[in-house]
């Protein structure tokens, strides 16, 4: 390629100038799938949208200066640098240009990892942060091709988008790399280093290259290990072997308000126990003694919300000497707290319930809401690769919540997917319904053609299912999905692979009650208490023979009190280390601003047995 030819195809006339930027505006202003790319949850990372525009006269001055180069590698490092100067000034519209011009040039690999990045950087101005991040895979996996300047940007980048996307464990592990490039001790960057590894939800699992970047994750994962019990003095253990790190001071902080944060700690307990919902609150306070037996330092004091005074709170919470209220349980109770009752006595308050509007908010919200299940489907299935599920649900206000809240979270994962829905009243509903979505009505009603067609010529036809449909969720009862389940596999062409079906814990009761032969290889969340393999079902067993009318409703309760006592405990921890979770009874529990996330196990039916289970098999 000549200068005189790089001219004659990158210098544009001014109207195919404009063509070419209405086009990438338009190509790049977010659709309504594209913008659900950006996490619903809160992210701290950086904005990368700071534009501002340049002109068509400014572009063609840039591509003006390539006549004071006379050679092609020249010309092409001229527009790289051009491109990344552009950028650093959010110059992002002209710098997208420029790098259309560099993608009709056959660039060598160190070039075009430069390219690269710089496009990834122009999509997250755009707002198009999960494309931004596969597109820097590749330039990540060959980062060793660039020189160390470039591999500190690329890793910075890729850092800030991984903290954008809420994926603090990716983020933790970048800024362990760019650790190893450039050497960060001043106590801003300090502060700034120990922002992206706090973050880290599995610390053993990463890796660090060089002396500075090891001594960061020793001290990450000693903290983990403080917070677990598994070493109480291993923050001042890491200060013995690295005196003169730049994170020292921190450490001492960090090692006081840990020790601090699990101080003797008395709560105020209001659950009903009387009532209508007496059998319920029973069973959250038997999994609360159940946890206090393994933490002697955290004690309580029970009321039954039922009957309690809530104009004498403040007067009560002095008088136990409480510096906790936990409860109440029932969302008609949240309101009776009063504010002023919990800052008179400085009490940290975790409701066991949620409600959308409070004159005073928790200092946490801990509940067992389905829209948490729900969320644990859609992602899953995302993540799997699934394009086109299909939901089943109830034509109710329950059924269409579970249908929006499965459409937002699986969109957010992959707005590329389509949704099918399909609401039935009537267990006729339910079989019209499955044969109208799974294309089979539509089939028989063609055979049926042309069999009329062929007269007395005899047709022999057999209806055919949809193909497109790769995942089936039922956000259903356990009557209705009992009910479901076989009029999905009659519907399903016999030489055609089984659709996978998905569901919640509301589809799993007590199996010595129930035959579940129609529920065969249906794939359900759940808490781990539940499933045979976890380390405490033999006590679950055990509270089930003693609580012989209790369903594994009262059971996921007894789990959720038992869990409470966890996080009441170890709240202040969680605040101070958000990468930090706790083991649950109900799942893997993180905090998430002012409430708790949790993260259920997978499950799946064979014949009467339930198993643990994988989304694979």
């Amino acid at each position: 390629m000549s200068v005189k030819l790089v001219n004659l195809a990158i210098v544009p006339k001014k109207l195919t100038l404009c063509i070419v930027v209405c086009s990438l505006v338009a190509c790049a202003s977010p659709t309504p799938q594209s913008e659900q790319q950006t996490p619903t949850t809160e992210a701290s990372g950086p904005s990368f949208s700071d534009a501002t525009d340049t002109s068509a006269k400014s572009l063609e001055q840039l591509l003006a200066g390539l006549d004071d180069y006379d050679d092609e590698r020249a010309q092409r490092q001229y527009l790289l640098n051009q491109v990344e100067l552009l950028q650093q000034q959010s110059q992002w519209q002209t710098s997208a240009l420029l790098l259309s011009e560099l993608e009709r040039v056959q660039l060598p690999p160190r070039e075009r990892q430069r390219a690269a990045l710089a496009k990834a950087q122009w999509l997250a101005s755009e707002g198009l942060y999960q494309d931004a991040q596969e597109l820097l895979e590749p330039v990540l996996s060959a980062s060793s091709q660039l020189r160390t300047k470039q591999q500190v940007t690329l890793f910075t980048f890729a850092r800030d988008l991984a903290k954008q996307l809420a994926q603090p464990q990716r983020a933790a592990q970048l800024q362990l790399q760019l650790m190893a490039l450039a050497e960060q001790g001043d106590r801003a960057s300090v502060t700034r280093s120990w922002d992206y590894l706090i973050g880290a939800t599995q610390p053993d699992q990463l890796t660090a290259r060089g002396a500075i970047a090891k001594s960061w994750l020793a001290l990450l994962q000693a903290v983990h290990q403080q917070l677990n019990a598994a070493d109480t003095s291993a923050i001042q253990g890491w200060q013995m072997r690295h005196s003169s790190h730049p994170a020292y001071e921190l450490a001492t902080t960090l090692d006081t308000q840990l020790k601090q944060a699990t101080k003797q700690r008395h709560a105020l307990v209001l659950l009903p126990l009387s009532g209508a919902y007496a059998e319920q609150g029973q069973a959250v306070l038997d999994g609360m003694v159940m946890a206090l037996e393994s933490t002697p330092e955290f004690t309580i004091t029970v009321r039954d919300s039922a009957s309690f005074e809530y104009a004498n709170l403040a007067e009560e919470l002095q008088r136990i000497q409480a510096d906790t209220l936990i409860g109440p349980l029932l969302k008609d109770s949240l309101s009776k707290v009063d504010h002023s009752a919990l800052a008179a006595t400085n009490t940290q308050w975790f409701a066991l319930n949620t409600v959308e509007q409070l004159s005073a908010e928790p200092d946490l919200w801990y509940a067992l809401a389905p829209e948490m299940e729900i969320k644990q489907v859609a992602e899953a299935l995302a993540q799997r690769g699934v394009r086109h599920p299909l939901i089943l649900a109830a034509d109710s206000n329950r059924g269409q919540q579970a249908i929006d809240t499965f459409s937002t979270y699986f969109r957010a994962q992959q707005p590329q997917g389509t949704i099918e829905t399909g609401l039935y009243r009537t267990t006729e509903d339910m079989k019209t319904i499955v044969q109208e979505k799974l294309g089979v009505a539509a089939s028989e009603a063609r055979i049926w053609q042309v069999k009329i067609t062929a007269g007395k010529i005899l047709v022999d036809a057999e209806a055919r299912s949809r193909a497109d449909i790769d995942a089936i969720f039922l956000p259903s009862t356990i009557e209705q999905t009992r009910l479901l389940k076989p009029f999905i596999d009659v519907n399903i062409a016999p030489f055609m692979d089984p659709i996978p079906v998905f569901a919640t814990s509301a589809s799993h009761i007590r199996s010595d009650q129930l035959s579940e032969n129609d529920l065969d290889n249906v794939r359900f969340t759940e808490i781990p208490w539940l499933l045979p393999d976890h380390p405490n079902y033999t006590r679950l067993t055990e509270l089930l023979q003693l609580r012989k009318h209790w369903s594994y409703n009262h059971a996921r309760l007894a789990a959720f009190g038992h869990d409470a006592m966890q996080l009441a405990h170890h709240n202040t921890a969680m605040e101070l280390v958000p990468g930090y979770s706790l083991v649950g009874l109900t799942g893997e529990l993180s905090r998430a601003a002012d409430s708790i996330q949790r993260e259920l196990h997978w499950a799946r039916y064979s014949g009467h047995r339930v198993q643990p289970a994988s989304l694979d098999n």
